[in-house]
C-alpha cells in the first residue's frame, strides 16, 4: 500500500480551501490525508499532534475570534525552530520583495506561489518539487528574485559549490570540501547559495543547474 501524503492547509477563504482540496484529491486520490483550518492557532495544535508532510499556508489571515498567531508567517517562525518540520508552501497574494526574502531566506519556506488565475495549476508541481527536496517558486516570484539575485556576481564559493555538485557531492559533503579550502559555511548557507544559483540561471533542479554551469563553461 502506498504511503499516505498528509497535507495541512491554512487558509481563511473557504472557496480557496475547497479548490485546493479538489485539486489534491484529483491528483492523489486515496493516498491523500487532508486537513484544512482557517487560523494559525488551530494549525499549530494540529501540527503538534499529527505527523504532517506538507503545510500549505496563506500569510494574511482574518479570524472572527482572537488568536495568538495572527498570520501565516508567525506559524512559519515557529516551524523554523522545529528539528523535524514539514515542508512549507506559501500560497499568498503578497509580492513584496521584503516579504519574499523574509519567508524564503530567513524562515526557509520551501515554495512560494503567488495567488493568481493560474496558481491552482502550480500546487501539484510545487508539492512534487518539495517532496524531492527541491524548491519551487511561481513565475512572478522567480521574476522578482531573479532580478535581485541576478545583480549579484558569482564568487569563488559559488564556483566550488557548483563543481562539487557536478561531482555528485551532497550539501553536507560540500561543507567539508569548502572547509578543506578554509571556507567555513553551514549546510544552511550552502542550501541558500544553491537556491540563489538556481534562480540566477533559471534552473528547475540541481541537476539542471549543473548542466547549465557546464554548458556556460563555469565549471
Amino acid at each position: 500500500m502506498p504511503r499516505k501524503l498528509h497535507v495541512l492547509l491554512l487558509e481563511d477563504h473557504r472557496f480557496i480551501s475547497i479548490g485546493v482540496e479538489v485539486i489534491l484529491k484529483e491528483n492523489y486520490k486515496d493516498t491523500l490525508l487532508f486537513k484544512a483550518v482557517s487560523d494559525g492557532d488551530t494549525a499549530l495544535k494540529y501540527l503538534q499532534t499529527h505527523s504532517v508532510d506538507i503545510v500549505i499556508l496563506d500569510l494574511i489571515l482574518k479570524s472572527d475570534f482572537d488568536t495568538k498567531l495572527k498570520s501565516g508567517d508567525e506559524l512559519l517562525r515557529i516551524l523554523y525552530h522545529w528539528e523535524k518540520k514539514p515542508k512549507t508552501i506559501i500560497l499568498s497574494k503578497i509580492d513584496s520583495l521584503d516579504v519574499l526574502n523574509y519567508c524564503i531566506e530567513q524562515l526557509e519556506a520551501d515554495a512560494y506561489i503567488l495567488k493568481s488565475k493560474t496558481s491552482a495549476d502550480e500546487i501539484i508541481p510545487a508539492i512534487d518539487a518539495v517532496l524531492e527536496n527541491e524548491y519551487y517558486y511561481s513565475y512572478g516570484v522567480r521574476k522578482l528574485l531573479k532580478y535581485q539575485f541576478g545583480l549579484l556576481e558569482m564568487d569563488t564559493t559559488d564556483r566550488i559549490i557548483l563543481t562539487q555538485l557536478s561531482n555528485g557531492l551532497h550539501q553536507k559533503e560540500i561543507v567539508f570540501a569548502l572547509e578543506k579550502k578554509e571556507i567555513i559555511v553551514s549546510v544552511s548557507a550552502v542550501e541558500k547559495r544553491i537556491r540563489k544559483l538556481k534562480l540566477k540561471f533559471e534552473a528547475s533542479t540541481t541537476s539542471h543547474l549543473v548542466a547549465i554551469a557546464i554548458r556556460k563553461g563555469i565549471i
